[in-house]
């Protein structure tokens, strides 16, 4: 598609955005210039609360999903069945209009919402969610109040290897495994109650469009991360 549509979509504002990466089943719309969501903690339970989820937010604004310019969707890293579950419900209603996806990492939301909470006008944070296995996945942001920029991909490490040098904040569940950094973190501002949120991914979308790849539905593929490293570490070994 062209970059004259894609200019049609921010024009025009009506996205939807899914995010069920970790425990929490989240829905954002953006209409009209205004982000209307619906955030909820509901472990293992998202294929029974997703759909109506969406189907109560677009009744709410009057917005129906033939209205929709394109869709969002949580790309991970986060919990790989719950990324099944957004990827499954995203890819079938943009297939059913013919609709673009962009696929926004969970980590940049994350990071997208931590900068509105932190004290500090600019500076660095880390975005983090609880991997399990005593692991987290985790990324860091430069950031200030007109620019975001990703300064380390989305990883997967232990509590001991995360750099967490000259940052002022961090945020997520991965924070559960704040004793075990391997450096002082007593001038950081922590978040640990954070999740992902679909209304954040469509702030980033609206602040920061040119950070955005815009795909088709077959196209858009999920951020497992763990599944990535240890796919690496086999080819290096062949």
């Amino acid at each position: 598609m062209s970059a004259y549509y894609y200019s049609l979509i921010f024009m025009k504002s009506t996205l939807l955005a899914i995010d069920t990466s970790t425990d929490a089943c989240s829905v954002a719309l953006l209409h009209n210039g205004t982000i209307h969501s619906d955030h909820q903690l509901l472990p293992r339970e998202h294929t029974q609360n997703i759909l109506p989820m969406v189907e109560s937010l677009l009744a709410k604004q009057g917005v129906a999903v033939s209205q929709l310019d394109g869709l969002v969707v949580g790309a991970g890293p986060g919990s790989f069945t719950g990324l099944r579950i957004a990827f499954g419900v995203v890819q079938g209603l943009a297939f059913a209009i013919n609709k673009p996806v962009a696929a926004v990492s969970t980590l940049t939301a994350l990071a997208i919402r931590t900068r509105m909470l932190s004290a500090h006008d600019s500076g660095e944070l880390i975005a983090t969610v609880d991997a399990r296995m005593n692991e987290l996945y985790w990324a860091k942001y430069r950031y200030s109040e007109t620019a975001f920029e990703l300064l380390s991909e989305p990883s997967v490490s232990k509590p001991t290897d995360v750099n967490i040098e000259n940052i002022q904040a961090m945020s997520g569940t991965g924070l559960v495994y704040r004793d075990q950094f391997s450096a002082a973190v007593d001038d950081v501002e922590f978040f640990p109650e954070e999740r992902p949120r679909a209304e954040d991914m469509l702030t980033f979308i609206q602040e920061f469009p040119e950070q955005v790849l815009w795909q088709s539905a077959d196209q858009v593929e999920p951020l497992y991360v763990r599944n990535d490293v240890a796919k690496k570490k086999a080819d290096q070994k062949k």
